[in-house]
């Protein structure tokens, strides 16, 4: 059975993120511990509270506002839900602004590590880093990662992090020896 899949896609680890010109990766520090997500164009995404149900909980009180208001007038409702929705909205704006600037990964990420950088851009013209990119994003396809059964402790992140940001060799031969496991008739079956 070949577990591995090819040209799967890299949303699949958390902090790897297949861009137009190669590879973005993402220190995992930086949302561990966290309500954020980095999604398949690379954004930090607030989970605890989406945006669209923000937008859709204004629409909606605009909604009740201007019926309580509207008394039976369909002129007044509307005129009622016109004013009523912008104002909303700008509750809405208001009290997820509040949340990022308070939850901000980000400015939590350089206050714990100085300025550093929390993300590198790998292009093909890296092909050692490009290789490491492509080892990760081919093992975090294959069901035995998702299952946990290949690295259960979750280190692929860290790994993948220190070998292309850090530089550091044991990173990378320790990602490829998670990536091409020792194979031969001495190795009993899991």
């Amino acid at each position: 059975m070949n577990d591995f899949v090819t040209g799967a896609p890299a949303d699949r680890l958390p902090t790897l993120v297949r861009t137009r010109t190669g590879y973005r990766v993402y220190d995992p520090a930086l949302i561990t511990g966290t309500d954020y997500v980095v999604d398949d164009a690379g954004d930090l995404v607030y989970t605890k509270l989406p945006a669209g149900a923000m937008t859709g909980t204004a629409v909606v009180a605009a909604a009740v506002v201007a019926l309580t208001v509207g008394e039976n007038s369909w002129s007044w409702s509307a005129l009622a839900f016109l004013v009523c929705l912008p104002v909303a909205l700008g509750l809405a704006i208001g009290v997820l602004s509040i949340i990022h600037a308070v939850t901000d990964p980000v400015r939590a990420y350089r206050a714990r590590t100085g300025h550093t950088r929390f993300a590198r851009d790998i292009a093909a013209t890296d092909p050692a880093s490009w290789q490491l990119c492509a080892r990760a994003e081919r093992l975090a396809a294959t069901p035995s990662w998702q299952a946990g059964r290949i690295d259960p402790t979750r280190t692929l992140g860290v790994l993948l992090w220190t070998a292309v940001a850090g530089g550091e060799a044991w990173a990378a031969d320790a990602l490829t020896q998670l990536a091409e496991p020792a194979t031969g008739p001495d190795l009993t079956p899991v």
